[in-house]
């Protein structure tokens, strides 16, 4: 495993693959909550999947040829099929109006489909996103994607924003594991201890790794193998690395009764910004598009 700085330690063996298909619609542009048990938070299983314009007022007013330039670039990408990955991901970015932000770069597709992308907002201080996926290329912010009767598959969506008070989000447990009582301890291997608790019919496992916690959630009587999907996750993570939050990080995985499909929310933290990646495909695709970000 490739130790990862002072954010993230540990690798993992084992694993037990679970394929669960991921469900839902179109996510909001708002950052998810959820209510945990005294370490709050967390979710699911795995499988993996596989510009620039917006000038500042400064430069477009002292180069205006180019800007007019920039600009018809940017409705010609806007109004284009883009068949892609990276062209999907070069039009967004070249339409957000925050050319700093980082995004993902690579997404579960399946052979012979298409991603889409359609941005909810766009503003200096947050961008959200909603990625899909289809049988053919799509311009982007096609108008199909919002169309009641819609049936192009969401995929994932990823939001960054800037807040005045980040911890005010409760986007992160206050999570303690360094001292696991003996009889709630679980063996993650690559020496991971995770920790297992029971509230109102649900079963959470809570582990750390670095500045990350990371968290399974599923119904109490699905018997799930939270600790199996756990050691895939730890597993994937020794030879794949998440960003490094400066702050903090939380991985959230959590089972819908019968355990046949799941909603993963990944969010770091850096300073007065949070990262945001929400999606209904297994764990280890989510952890692959969170991978991809740059």
């Amino acid at each position: 495993m490739k130790k990862q700085s002072i954010w993230m330690t540990i690798p993992v063996t084992t694993a037990v693959v679970l394929a669960l298909a991921g469900c839902g619609g179109p996510d909001s542009n708002q950052p998810s909550t959820s209510g945990q048990p005294s370490t709050t938070t967390g979710s699911e299983q795995t499988q993996s999947g596989s510009g620039n314009s917006a000038s500042s007022d400064d430069s477009s007013a002292s180069t205006g040829k180019d800007s007019t330039a920039n600009s018809s670039t940017n409705e010609s990408t806007t109004h284009s099929e883009l068949s892609d990955v990276d062209e999907v991901v070069k039009a967004v970015r070249n339409e957000l109006k925050n050319q700093d932000v980082s995004l993902p770069t690579t997404f579960p597709l399946a052979k012979g489909q298409y991603l889409g992308a359609a941005i909810t907002t766009n503003t200096i201080d947050a961008s959200h996103v909603n990625f899909y996926t289809g049988d053919k290329p799509t311009t982007l912010n096609d108008p199909s994607f919002t169309k009641s009767n819609s049936k192009t598959p969401w995929l994932a969506s990823y939001e960054v924003k800037t807040y005045e008070n980040p911890d005010q989000t409760d986007l992160f447990p206050e999570t303690d594991v360094q001292n696991i009582p003996k009889d709630m301890s679980v063996d993650l291997g690559h020496g991971i201890k995770g920790m297992v608790e029971g509230a109102a019919g649900s079963q959470y496992l809570t582990w750390q790794e670095g500045r990350w916690t990371l968290q399974i959630r599923s119904v109490s009587e699905d018997q799930m193998n939270n600790p199996g999907i756990a050691k895939k996750m730890v597993e994937y993570l020794e030879s794949h690395t998440l960003p490094a939050p400066k702050d903090k990080g939380f991985v959230d995985v959590q089972y819908a009764s019968g355990g046949k499909s799941v909603r993963v929310a990944i969010s770091w933290q850096d300073g007065k910004r949070i990262h945001q990646l929400k999606t209904d495909q297994v764990p280890l695709d989510a952890l692959g598009m969170v991978v991809s970000v740059k």
